[in-house]
């Protein structure tokens, strides 16, 4: 397993896809804030939208643009002024995905704006380290992408399973359809983060230490075998360097210390077989580097806020839960 791929897989994000709006008038949807680890997203399929957050000026998306509000900011997407535009209020529903249309864009009747909405959400202690890693927007830009890229094939494989240009009716009448498309959605993070390194380099974090070139291999070496003895020594000669120069250079790009990253891929590993394993306590402990079951729950409950056995109990009921 590569290690992007082996840090998704320890910090997990649910993702679900709630809206797809076809839009034919100028339009105005406000989003409100989210609790904390709640991160909303809008994928433009077609026309264009201006994304308003914060103080600055709008930013101008085009088709095929993803963006995220990592840490849920309230946000406004429009093509037009509230004054000058249709206001949007999304309603619950209990389709697989909800259709919003206004204007002309009824059956037949060419979209101005054609999107999806959704959430991604960090809700697992452990996954907050990734969600820290980072920005408070992440922005990719589907003009940017080569042809044939992951998220241009998903954004077809998304829009035809949500209905196509047919309705919410084709979205109904497809058998399996909530699964597809939840499936798909939980791919979307995934394809993201890959874009979003590739066009925008990560900030300071766990997503710069697997980006940069020497340090990358000291994540590895920890990822791959979290409960290994990893000294200061052995993991900057891992990396070519000398120890002041490692510990410099990994503060610097991981805003962090090696011990502390250590620290937290242990209790993300441990937080995962707590959750889906049966081994006790003591044993996952050991897993992850710690001969004293103590120890590690000591650590583990200032990791994540409650002991090993309260978390298995929560992880489990949550999995129930969502079944």
């Amino acid at each position: 397993m590569d290690a992007l791929s082996h840090l998704l897989f320890l910090h997990p994000v649910r993702a679900a896809l709630d809206i797809r709006c076809r839009f034919g008038q100028p339009w105005h949807l406000q989003n409100a804030a989210q609790p904390q680890g709640t991160a909303p997203y809008h994928f433009i399929l077609e026309g264009q939208a201006q994304l308003q957050w914060g103080a600055g000026e709008p930013l101008a998306l085009q088709a095929g643009d993803l963006v995220v509000l990592v840490r849920g900011a309230a946000h406004g997407l429009f093509t037009a002024p509230a004054a000058q535009a249709a206001a949007v209020r999304v309603a619950s529903t209990t389709a697989p995905v909800a259709l919003h249309v206004n204007g002309q864009a009824g059956e037949g009747a060419p979209a101005l704006s054609d999107f999806l909405c959704g959430q991604f959400t960090f809700d697992a202690p452990h996954s907050h380290a990734l969600m820290q890693a980072l920005p408070d927007l992440l922005w990719i830009r589907g003009a940017e992408l080569p042809e044939g890229h992951g998220l241009r094939t998903l954004a077809t494989l998304l829009r035809d399973e949500c209905g196509g240009s047919e309705g919410i009716d084709a979205i109904e009448a497809r058998p399996g359809a909530q699964a597809v498309v939840a499936s798909l959605a939980a791919a979307l993070f995934g394809l993201a983060v890959r874009a979003w390194l590739a066009q925008s380099g990560p900030t300071p974090g766990l997503l710069a230490l697997l980006a940069h070139p020497l340090l990358h291999k000291a994540m590895q070496a920890m990822l791959k075998a979290p409960a290994e003895d990893w000294s200061l020594p052995r993991l900057a000669a891992l990396c070519h360097m000398s120890r002041a120069t490692f510990i410099r250079r990994f503060a610097e790009v991981g805003a962090s210390t090696p011990a502390q990253v250590l620290m937290q891929l242990r209790m993300a590993q441990a937080a995962r077989l707590l959750s889906y394993s049966k081994q006790a306590t003591a044993q996952i402990g050991e897993a992850v580097g710690y001969q004293s079951e103590a120890a590690f729950n000591r650590v583990f409950r200032k990791y994540s806020g409650m002991g090993p056995g309260a978390y298995r109990r929560q992880a489990r009921a949550a999995g129930e839960g969502q079944q």
